[in-house]
């Protein structure tokens, strides 16, 4: 007997669906009695609700809420983690907020710590917020601004000690020449970092 088309195709989807079921069970092992603790971000990326969570690489929960705190002038996001319990997450544990490769959904990674106490039901853990790429540019400017001040500095001074100097004024050339290299190089890498961010995430071969 000849197998309908729309059969074939619907026993493919289950098959998926089921693969996919198996694997979520292997990788995040959140039991029927799951425990909360909380984190603190002051800057939350992409993070969203559901997002996984992992102890040393391994998913161990979810993010099962996320709100904002208003704490006098501070603005927080607040982070409740659901861990299943065999997740023994340690006093000074870090929580903080990675990436699954290049493109993969943001979640929170958790270092083992080294306290011999535990966290319990409803503690907080410490956090470590992500680099912003915004704060990064800026540093980069200020860097190129302080290059080219110094720059400048140098081919004044330079210029003053011209009919003075002689036998140093071989090394003040050189001096000069580096700088302007180095700040034309820093200058041309950070352009090239803000118009492809994503280099920050792989190491160079």
């Amino acid at each position: 007997m000849k197998i309908p088309n729309e059969v074939k195709a619907g026993v493919v989807i289950l098959i998926g669906v089921a693969a996919c079921m198996f694997f979520m069970s292997k990788t995040i092992r959140v039991t029927a009695e799951p425990y909360d603790i909380k984190t603190y971000f002051r800057y939350a990326g992409d993070l969203k609700k559901d997002a996984v969570v992992k102890l040393s690489g391994i998913g161990v929960g979810r993010i099962s809420n996320i709100r904002f705190v208003y704490d006098n002038d501070k603005t927080m996001v607040e982070c409740t983690l659901s861990l299943s319990k065999d997740a023994r997450i340690r006093k000074d544990s870090v929580a903080y907020i990675a990436s699954a490769g290049f493109v993969g959904d943001s979640y929170v990674g958790i270092t083992p710590g080294d306290s011999p106490e535990l966290v319990k039901q409803n503690d907080t853990i410490a956090s470590e917020d992500p680099v912003q790429m915004r704060e990064l540019f800026k540093k980069a400017d200020k860097i190129a601004d302080g290059l080219d001040k110094t720059l400048g500095e140098a081919k004044t001074l330079m210029q003053n000690l011209n009919g003075v100097v002689t036998d140093n004024r071989q090394g003040l050339k050189n001096t000069v020449t580096n700088l302007e290299g180095l700040s034309q190089n820093f200058k041309e890498f950070s352009e090239d970092i803000k118009a492809h961010p994503w280099k920050l995430l792989f190491k160079g071969e």
